[in-house]
């Protein structure tokens, strides 16, 4: 029967049935929604919406996202958006879906190339190698932990550069892809996808090391510059482009505005929490029963909390076994497997991010771990001479795995199926997640369910207080429930607490012309573009109304049927800005006027009268005003503003 594994069309047929069974767990997520980044890099970006211009993608970042501190530089993820935008003809979920499993499955065959490679070279060729690359492969594609990847449409950025890592390496050990030096195309492909594609140098050092220039572990003491020599002319055409790519990308091509580096937490608080978090990573490679989209992880303090300890044991001692491993050839597949796992952590360790864990990050890293545990595990069978007698028994151990990974696929895509199944889970296996709880809420306010989505988005609020989408959600959820007064409240407290998303002023725009307060919420769009100039919501919006000189005078004839009804000074202050913002500047002077008959000292009164009179040129009635207001208000910067602007002209 092994013999048989030997054959070309056997392999063939093994990999297509591996290949059958990943579609057929996954042939539910295709109709899986956007989430999370999916919003600003998709839903939100006008960039991707159109194909003409698709080389800005290549030098400009902010093409990326509508979030200006979200803002990296993968434009190979901006393309393939903008592509599927395209065959899909708008924003349909499936077209990018069938793209990213595409090359899924692609990667499958791949990651099955490089197993057996692996093994092939440790010179333990024996007829047990094509079962174990076989049953790596099988498990990478089937693994639950890796529905957390493919469902997540932005997570195609882990998928396609870790696709483009192992085609690197394929490359670079076909003697036709290193002499023509085609393994560094890959390798910058897939850096623009990932800034983790970098990690290809350091994977393809240790491979080097381990496979190709072993001496310098067997033998080192003798010929060693020489040996050292040869080493570093391997390693260092990827070393020389990848490392100037990472920095010239970092430093020149990403933006300003970019805000990725959580500076709230001290780098080694973060780096100590990550020992425990990779116990975390680890547990779900094992029994990934607790897989969550948004995981509660925090800080951990002190840095020598039990749990942060108890992770540095565990690396310390893959550490150990990893350069034990490494020194005998036939174990050497173990060693360049926790090599590769750690190797493509650390990016994720090192830089504090703000969520401190995050389950898809281990697409990448686990693929070391498909590659060495198989191996290790028969390799250990043999030794015991188990493999041989329990060889059923194994085998069948193995079908199971399977098929609970399978099954485990499908309830992870029914997760992803839609936000309320998704945030009820997050809600459930991270229960002190506040972005969890509140987005749960907002599955109830869609359904007009205002009582649950208040009680989650205050449970929320418990935890993140100063979280401005949470407020812009309970802005939203007071406007429906018509508590106007609550509603911006809550509005004022998003907008003060970011200057970088469009979100709070494009939200409380729609409050606004709700209200009928065109002009307003003119303003606030104009604000949020020029935060985010392809925000593509805001710039609909603007245009639904801009120079709609019905809605301003729908506006304004509301406020002076309120003052009608309603003699109040803020009805009559608000009229005056209104007439300001439709330059009908005799009117504000006029309105000014009715306000101080009212009250005699009122500031704002004052300085809209000033305002108004400069605009008119007539500098000597703006400065009296002004100094009125300042007269009762010393510290009213605007009135100050103003003033400056009536003197400076009157100088002249």
């Amino acid at each position: 029967m092994f013999k048989d594994f030997a054959s070309r069309k056997f392999e063939i047929f093994i990999l297509m049935l591996i290949i059958g069974a990943t579609i057929i767990f996954y042939i539910g997520h295709f109709d899986n929604p956007f989430f999370f980044d999916d919003k600003h890099t998709i839903s939100e970006n006008e960039s991707i919406r159109s194909l003409k211009n698709w080389t800005d993608f290549f030098t400009d970042a902010d093409t990326f996202s509508s979030l200006p501190a979200n803002r990296a530089y993968r434009p190979m993820i901006t393309l393939m958006n903008a592509i599927d935008y395209s065959l899909a003809g708008g924003l349909k979920s499936t077209y990018f879906h069938y793209h990213i499993f595409f090359w899924f499955l692609v990667l499958i065959i791949l990651v099955y190339l490089l197993t057996k490679h692996i093994y092939e070279i440790s010179e333990e060729a024996n007829k047990y190698i094509g079962i174990i690359a076989f049953f790596g492969t099988a498990w990478f594609a089937l693994h639950t932990a890796n529905a957390e990847t493919i469902n997540y449409i932005c997570a195609r950025s882990d998928s396609f550069s870790t696709l483009c890592i192992v085609i690197s390496l394929l490359l670079y050990i076909h003697p036709f892809g290193r002499k023509w030096f085609l393994y560094l195309i890959t390798m910058i492909i897939g850096i623009w996808t990932k800034q983790t594609g970098v990690m290809f140098f350091p994977i393809l050092s240790i491979y080097i090391l381990l496979f190709e220039e072993e001496s310098l572990l067997t033998s080192f003491k003798t010929n060693t510059a020489s040996k050292i020599y040869k080493y570093l002319k391997k390693i260092a055409p990827a070393g020389i482009i990848a490392i100037s790519l990472f920095v010239f990308n970092q430093y020149f091509l990403t933006p300003s505005s970019t805000h990725s580096t959580n500076y709230d937490v001290s780098r080694f608080e973060y780096f100590s929490t990550q020992w425990y978090v990779t116990i975390h990573y680890l547990g779900n490679f094992i029994l990934p029963v607790n897989l969550s989209a948004d995981p509660d992880l925090a800080i951990i303090k002190p840095w020598y909390h039990f749990k942060n300890i108890f992770g540095l044991l565990i690396i310390v001692s893959l550490f150990v076994l990893m350069i034990k491993t490494s020194f005998n050839k036939k174990l050497r597949p173990i060693s360049f497997g926790i090599a590769w796992f750690f190797i493509a952590l650390l990016p994720t360790a090192i830089n504090p991010l703000f969520q401190i864990a995050n389950d898809h990050r281990t697409f990448f890293p686990y693929i070391g771990l498909f590659i060495a545990i198989p191996y290790g595990t028969v390799l250990l069978l043999k030794k015991l001479e188990l493999f041989k007698k329990y060889k059923t028994i194994v085998i069948s151990i193995s079908i199971l795995i399977f098929i609970a990974h399978g099954i485990g696929v499908i309830k992870r895509t029914e997760v992803w199926s839609s936000p309320e199944t998704l945030w009820y889970d997050v809600t459930e296996k991270s229960p002190k997640n506040g972005r969890g709880l509140m987005n749960y809420g907002l599955t109830h306010m869609a359904k007009g369910d205002y009582e649950n989505a208040l009680l989650y988005f205050n449970k929320a609020l418990k935890l993140l207080p100063n979280y401005y989408v949470l407020h812009i959600n309970l802005g939203i959820l007071y406007h429906s429930t018509n508590n106007e007064a609550k509603a911006i409240e809550h509005f004022k407290k998003a907008l003060n607490l970011n200057s970088s998303s469009p979100d709070p002023e494009y939200c409380y725009a729609i409050f606004l012309i709700d209200k009928e307060r065109y002009i307003e919420a003119e303003k606030y769009l104009n604000l949020a573009i020029q935060k985010s100039p392809n925000h593509i919501r805001s710039k609909e919006l603007l245009a639904k109304i801009s120079g709609n000189t019905n809605n301003h005078k729908q506006e304004i004839t509301k406020l002076e049927n309120n003052i009608t009804n309603n003699n109040s000074l803020e009805n009559y202050i608000e009229l005056s800005l209104r007439y300001y913002d439709i330059k009908n500047y005799e009117k504000v002077i006029e309105t000014c006027k009715i306000i101080l008959k009212l009250d005699p000292k009122n500031i704002n009164a004052y300085n809209n009268l000033c305002a108004a009179y400069n605009q008119l040129k007539k500098w000597e009635l703006g400065e009296e005003a002004c100094k009125k207001a300042l007269e009762i208000d010393p510290d009213f910067q605007l009135a100050k503003n103003n003033l400056r602007w009536a003197t400076d002209n009157i100088n002249k």
